[in-house]
């Protein structure tokens, strides 16, 4: 249960060290301005901040990326087992077992109770 937020916060460490890098290099790009302009390398040290920004930046897109599936794989799990339910509900209320009040109000404690679930996960 914990894995997934420690493993998160640790590649939020991990991506920030490496945009401190980055921030070092044009830190010091920007503090002897003098000395990159006299050897006419603007063009070097911006490379080198457009390389050491490739990491990071390929790190955020593939997190969103999976982020994004994990999102959506479970909200699609949760409404496809809330439709499910209603459907037996409504099996039942056909067959005369239960009321269509009963039916929502069970709905709507496994909504709260699954919700509930998934942002304390």
């Amino acid at each position: 249960m914990l894995g997934a937020p420690v493993m998160i916060f640790f590649f939020f460490f991990f991506l920030q060290m490496m945009y401190e890098q980055a921030s070092q290099v044009a830190n010091d790009a920007v503090g002897s301005i003098r000395t990159v302009a006299s050897f006419c390398a603007e063009k070097k040290v911006m490379e080198l901040y457009e390389k050491k920004c490739e990491g990071p930046t390929k790190q955020g897109v593939r997190l969103g990326f999976v982020s994004g599936i994990g999102y959506g794989l479970s909200f699609f799990i949760l409404y496809c087992t809330n439709a499910f339910c209603f459907y037996i509900g409504a099996i039942f209320v056909q067959n005369g077992k239960t009321t269509f009040g009963d039916v929502f109000r069970v709905q709507g404690l496994y909504f709260f109770i699954i919700i509930t679930i998934i942002i304390f996960m």
